[in-house]
């Protein structure tokens, strides 16, 4: 088969290259189609982008808004007044309940404007012991409205409302069976805390073997009548378990020589140190607590006739400072709180559930009981059950609180053996109490946690010579945080190194702090004092005041020295600055009063001295719409 050549015209030839220009031209014009979709898809794609990257940048700009808020309404409440926590947060609604600290406040990241944001503010709840704020914040992407010109809008906003609550509740301190604002130790194997132990400083057992059971903490409890109801267990040495063996030891510096502690506080798991401080309750100013008195209708009696109402020493030509003497068959009747404006000397037999604040001194010259005590001083173990049946039977039983602006100070201080010991204990290096102890309020921790001075951590305030804090300021003023009778440039209260809250500096404690010179004679004392007066102290002082049935608080000195064959016991609690107990008995023991559990539910919470909490957040929700926008520019 022979094979021929196919050959073709010059007119098919021409068709065929018609064709071929006609398909490229149609590839040509789909894949500019093609590219121009995806230019514009693309184009889309970096709009949308943008527009998320704007959207998140305004939600954090809202949130950055009430971070700022936030921090404004700590130091409002700082700058206020510890002695009423509330005060600053209260004035700041006192002629309107909406404010607007921050208006089109630019947010930088170096030299660049990333955005703005507005605050508002408004109180939507207040009373005595909270005040519920509601933060509402705005964020603006490229700048708030209140900053661009007329019909310019910013690209993107977004809004928050926050609902922060502040409330006052009893301090933690009262948590403890023994805490001590400073330096904390238990010298001598036969003292006991059944209860939890606690110190801001070191705390030192030296060796010794003291026990030291622990109390297990609840947030809260419940009462119907007849049963109490703990809850909120506090598992704080992290077992896991229920079992009613946490609590123990805490201390903000180290624990040492703890090596032969007996008890729950004895193990490991059950030490906690270099713990946050707590913050003591400030007593410089007794007003919020006068008030408290008022309210409740509160007196002291005795034998049937009123000896004390609210307030002792508030009206002209009262007397300042209050006697009481109870007997088993005449106690002294305790009605809720009561304050003292001067000084107090209580000793004998109490009944009834209320608390006492002194202005001055509070001296119990020999033992204060109960006439109706709980059935025993602590629940038969720390298991839930055993707190709840404890508290069931003794919710009525006889309470008192002591609470000294200043110090207190048990047994015959005239003596001079009781001197001599605390006046020891008051000079020690370890038991500095002037307020020259830097940052932290503590004296012995200039060289930091590492021990090493000249180190980042050292705390260099300490033992300069200074007084160091913070004073009132033209802008507190323009916000009306100064308190009555302040001025700017006056101390705050509470500040920096002033430890007890007074605003003025206090050097080292010493007897001459303790000694009472006020004439003891009816004259210059309301109560039971005899018509006749007092020959001296020491007529009614005791050198075996043994035991104390009462809740006691003094950011000052804790004074106690007791001799006998008798236990020195605390029903209830110590919390002091400074303690200077010095004890010739068998032995030395705290009993927690389990009345002091569940924070501001629990049985004593009306009477104990009050801090004001972190703040709860309530609610946190976006917004539809902006709650800012119309804000003026100040």
């Amino acid at each position: 088969m022979s094979r021929h050549a196919i050959r073709t015209s010059p007119s098919s030839h021409r068709a065929r290259r018609g064709n071929a220009l006609l398909g490229t031209l149609i590839v040509l014009v789909a894949l500019l189609g093609l590219l121009y979709a995806t230019s514009r898809v693309s184009v889309v794609e970096v709009h949308e982008t943008r527009s998320a990257v704007e959207d998140v940048q305004s939600k954090y700009l809202a949130e950055a808004g009430v971070e700022r808020a936030l921090n404004f309404l700590a130091q409002t409440a700082r700058a206020g007044s510890q002695q009423d926590p509330l005060r600053g947060l209260h004035q700041l609604f006192a002629t309107s309940d909406h404010l607007s600290p921050f208006v089109a406040e630019p947010l930088t990241s170096g030299l660049q404007q990333v955005g703005a944001y507005s605050v508002s503010l408004r109180a939507t709840e207040q009373n005595a012991t909270s005040i519920t704020i509601a933060i509402d914040a705005t964020g603006y992407r490229p700048e708030a409205p209140q900053s661009l010109a007329a019909g310019q809008h910013p690209s993107t906003w977004s809004a928050v409302r926050t609902i922060v609550r502040y409330s006052l509740a009893p301090s933690h301190v009262f948590d403890y069976g023994y805490f001590i604002n400073n330096w904390g130790w238990f010298y001598g194997s036969t003292i006991t805390c059944n209860g939890n132990v606690r110190s801001n400083g070191q705390f030192d057992v030296a060796g010794y073997s003291p026990t030291i059971t622990g109390q297990p903490l609840y947030d809260a409890v419940s009462w119907n009548g007849t049963q109490a109801t703990l809850s909120g267990y506090h598992d704080d040495n992290g077992d896991g378990l229920l079992d009613g063996n946490d609590g123990g030891l805490w201390s903000s510096w180290d624990i040492t020589g703890a090596q032969h502690l007996q008890g729950n506080g004895g193990h490991a798991q059950n030490q906690h140190d270099f713990q946050d401080p707590i913050p003591m309750p400030n007593l410089s100013d007794l007003g919020m607590y006068e008030a408290n008195a008022v309210d409740q209708h509160s007196s002291i009696t005795i034998d049937g006739v009123q000896v004390a109402n609210a307030v002792v020493g508030d009206e002209p030509g009262e007397k300042q400072n209050l006697y009481l003497v109870g007997t088993s068959a005449k106690p002294i009747v305790l009605n809720g709180p009561v304050v003292v404006r001067g000084n107090l000397i209580i000793s004998g037999v109490v009944t009834g559930q209320g608390a006492i604040y002194s202005g001055g001194n509070v001296y119990c010259p020999n033992s204060v009981t109960y006439k109706n005590p709980p059935s025993a001083p602590r629940p038969a173990n720390g298991s839930q059950a055993a707190n709840e049946a404890w508290l069931s039977t003794n919710w009525n039983k006889d309470f008192l609180g002591l609470f000294a602006r200043e110090n207190i100070v048990v047994g015959d201080f005239t003596n001079s053996t009781w001197q001599s010991y605390v006046s020891q204990w008051m000079g020690d290096a370890m038991n500095v109490s002037a307020e020259d102890c830097g940052a932290d309020g503590i004296p012995n921790t200039r060289a930091g946690k590492d021990g090493i001075l000249g180190t980042a951590d050292d705390d260099v305030l300490e033992g300069d010579g200074l007084f160091s804090v913070q004073h009132y300021t033209q802008a507190d003023a323009d916000l009306g945080l100064l308190p009555a009778g302040a001025h700017v440039g006056d101390v705050i209260p509470g500040s920096g190194e002033d430890i007890d809250g007074d605003g003025a500096f206090d050097g080292q404690a010493s007897l001459a702090n303790v000694i009472l010179t006020t004439p003891l004679d009816a004259a210059h004392w309301s109560g039971n004092m005899p018509a006749a007066g007092l020959t001296n102290y020491r007529s009614i002082a005791s050198m075996n005041a043994a035991t104390l049935d009462a809740v006691f608080y003094t950011n000052h000195s804790f004074c106690w020295t007791v001799l006998g064959s008798q236990v020195a016991r605390i029903n209830g609690a110590l919390v002091s600055r400074n303690e200077d107990i010095v004890y010739g008995t068998p032995s030395l023991e705290f009993n927690y009063d389990c009345r002091l559990l569940g924070g501001s539910s629990g049985r004593a919470a009306r009477l104990l001295p009050q801090t004001l909490q972190s703040p709860e957040i309530l609610r946190w929700s976006p917004l539809d719409s902006d709650p800012n926008k119309d804000l003026v520019l100040p």
